[in-house]
């Protein structure tokens, strides 16, 4: 059964590449090429989320953060433990 999740992530803007990790503490930390305008870096962070969810960047909702470098996405169609294990598994 699939569900809403919410995800948090903490994000870089203008970096040399885009990239996602999760940190010894748990906690998602982004870095993307795009600048911190226009909504660009959002609609980046959302990109590389979709990408490592293996989901269309509609299921994607940014639910808080908008102007913030730490950001809250709701998740459809997966269910929790799903979305953990494809963030925990390592980046292509």
């Amino acid at each position: 059964m699939s569900e809403t999740v919410r995800v948090r992530v903490r994000v870089t803007p203008r970096s040399s590449r885009n990239r996602l990790e999760r940190r010894e503490d748990g906690s998602l930390r982004a870095w993307v090429h795009a600048a911190p305008c226009d909504g660009e870096a959002n609609e980046a962070l959302r990109s590389l989320l979709a990408e490592r969810l293996r989901i269309p960047k509609t299921s994607l909702r940014l639910v808080g953060g908008a102007a913030c470098r730490e950001k809250t996405f709701e998740v459809d169609g997966l269910a929790p433990q799903e979305v953990e294990r494809r963030l925990a598994a390592p980046q292509p």
